[in-house]
């Protein structure tokens, strides 16, 4: 399984043809990434596609990552808006991955510098989970 560290922001290789960008818009509650994840449709369906995805930032992890919506969909970001807060709804633009995301004890490290303990526990015991990397994030005013 590849995921994407957070050292080292190493791209996640999506497959060759993907054209086009689908438009997925959620509630303030949870993204459509994570409708999609629970409604059964298959993750190699939707790995490597690039989406765009409309929500509230729940939680901004320095430079490197942002959590949208309740269910605090995780983000990759390529550049973070300097003046971009928590509650600030956003449009954030990438591509679709799925895995464990801090499995590997370095990046567990980095997340607990980057955020308090039960926030990163929160993010550190989930199990694999659909997420965004590469994403550009902008600010929908």
């Amino acid at each position: 399984m590849t995921h994407r560290t957070l050292t080292h922001r190493a791209p996640i290789l999506a497959a060759a043809g993907l054209t086009g960008a689908l438009l997925l818009t959620g509630c303030q509650d949870e993204t459509r990434l994570t409708q999609l994840d629970q409604s059964g449709v298959s993750n190699e369906e939707i790995v490597g596609e690039e989406i765009i995805l409309s929500n509230d930032v729940e939680g901004i992890y320095g430079d490197e990552f942002l959590t949208m919506g309740d269910e605090q969909t995780v983000v990759f970001v390529t550049d973070m808006p300097a003046d971009l807060r928590p509650g600030d709804e956003v449009e954030a633009t990438g591509t679709v991955a799925a895995g464990d995301l801090f499995s590997d004890p370095g990046d567990r490290e980095r997340l607990y510098q980057l955020t308090d303990e039960g926030n990163a526990n929160y993010l550190v015991n989930r199990e694999s989970e659909l997420y965004l990397t590469e994403a550009t994030v902008t600010v929908v005013e």
